[in-house]
């Protein structure tokens, strides 16, 4: 205080002005190095416009506070030269709230969409859809922790935040971080089991239950670093300032293997099922609409890859509140989204209930390929209702698992077979067109030989237990 008080008094002496400055909040560390850099430079004590501007000036006083001041009276010093040269920080704190709900709502709603896909539709309960309910329930959490977390001044420069709130909003920063790996691992377990349902292969089922096992060996290893990074554990959130006492790993560190690890983890379940996918006997159109859900992943991929980017930088600053914005936000997105790719496969079947030309399968049924040409009561070949004008459409393919798909010995495609495509019958009064089909022609004793009626039917019958057909069904 005696020093504060003789600063004062010379600066009375220089410009009886400037004893009506208000400079109570002004640590007396932080105003010597004002007055003695602003001394030796080429501006007058009182010139405020030419302290403000001169870079020069201000990193020099930047310098004297960073080795003089503590680290709290440093953030008020730095507080009063805003004021002093009007100058406003940014604010973020709406946004935080904005991005968390949003994208919370959306991952919501793909849940409800799943939960009523599995009720509603032909799909049973699994353990997939028991592991998202606990993903979704951190989730919630994790954009509920948004309130308090910003109200306290996240999305605020660090030195127009009390210093209580900073000490606040580290913590909710460490139960964030818990909810955040324990949410994306539980997003990717999910996925995980539900191949399970989809693959039966053995070696495809190996690979799953190892990355299961993976998964959760991630998110409790770092769930107990994190928890115990500092002894003792409130120096998690207290050892900002410098003032307590605390043992700590470096969280820099802490955070960047994390997300190496994440994103690695992420593409080995987005790629697993894709060569899988792509063999399944399906059309076209359906085909590329299911690699193509499978796809939407790699976005969550890409988020991960900018938020350790973000960490990177965030490892540097001096400004925390408000440079964990950009970490905080791509957090925010990277869990939702996670939920809401994991949510596709089930949305997609819901849709197929309500939009089956769009989203059904195309693949023809035993009824409606052959009961269509049962022969009706009036003689006529489709029954009595056949003077309506109607198209038929039917496909045929061969499905195949391989050598051991109990229908490979009698059905499975040699290289020499060659494969007939004419879809659609046009039926108009008495007139009947022949009915047109996808066939497969087998060599057999030099003579070219196709599937009969019969055989197809059979064969129809055989491939709904195949392990292909039970796939594609979990995938519809």
């Amino acid at each position: 205080m005696q020093l504060l008080s003789l600063l004062l008094l010379c600066l009375s002496a220089l410009q009886p002005a400037l004893a009506a400055l208000d400079v109570s909040g002004v640590p007396a560390c932080g105003l010597q190095c004002i007055l003695t850099s602003t001394v030796n430079s080429d501006c007058a004590v009182t010139n405020t416009t030419c302290i403000c501007t001169n870079a020069v000036l201000q990193a020099t006083i930047t310098e004297c506070v960073t080795a003089s001041c503590s680290i709290r009276d440093a953030l008020s010093t730095k507080k009063y030269s805003y004021e002093s040269c009007g100058l406003e920080g940014e604010d973020r704190t709406a946004l935080i709230r904005i991005l968390a709900f949003v994208f919370g709502a959306l991952g919501l709603v793909a849940f409800v969409l799943r939960c009523l896909a599995r009720f509603l539709g032909p799909h049973d309960w699994g353990h997939d859809d028991t592991v998202m309910c606990f993903a979704m329930l951190l989730e919630i959490a994790f954009a509920v922790l948004s309130i308090p977390i910003s109200e306290n001044g996240l999305g605020l420069d660090m030195w127009f935040v009390p210093h209580d709130q900073i000490t606040e909003i580290l913590k909710f920063y460490f139960i964030d971080e818990l909810v955040y790996i324990t949410a994306l691992a539980m997003t990717k377990i999910s996925m995980l089991f539900f191949y399970l349902k989809v693959f039966p292969k053995k070696s495809f089922r190996i690979v799953t239950y190892a990355l299961i096992v993976i998964n959760l060996v991630y998110a409790i290893t770092y769930d107990l670093l994190l928890i115990f990074q500092c002894n003792p554990l409130e120096g998690a959130w207290r050892t900002w300032d410098g003032e307590f006492e605390a043992q700590c790993i470096s969280i820099n560190g802490l955070g960047w293997s994390a997300a190496a690890i994440n994103i690695a983890l992420d593409l080995a379940v987005i790629v697993l099922p894709l060569p899988e996918l792509y063999r399944l006997s399906l059309s076209l159109r359906k085909r590329l609409q299911i690699m193509a859900m499978f796809a939407v992943g790699f976005f969550i991929t890409v988020v991960s890859i900018v938020r350790l980017y973000s960490l990177i930088r965030f490892g540097t600053t001096s400004n925390v509140t408000q440079d964990y914005v950009e970490v905080g936000y791509w957090s925010t997105i990277e869990v939702p989204v996670g939920i809401i790719c994991a949510c596709m496969p089930a949305v997609r079947s819901l849709f197929s209930l309500a939009l089956p030309k769009l989203f059904g399968t195309t693949r023809a049924t035993i009824n409606s390929t052959f009961g269509s040409y049962a022969p009706g009561s009036s003689g006529n070949k489709l029954g009595p209702d056949s003077k309506n004008k109607i198209s038929v459409k039917q496909e045929w393919t061969v499905l195949s698992e391989g050598p051991n798909d109990p229908i490979h010995e009698r059905h499975a495609r040699k290289d020499s077979d060659v494969e007939l495509l004419n879809v659609g019958v046009a039926i108009s009064g008495d007139d009947v067109e022949a009915p047109t089909r996808k066939m497969t022609l087998s060599k057999h004793g030099g003579a070219w030989r196709g599937m009969s009626v019969d055989e197809a039917e059979e064969y129809q019958r055989d491939a709904y237990k195949s392990p292909a057909f039970t796939r594609e069904r979990e995938l519809r």
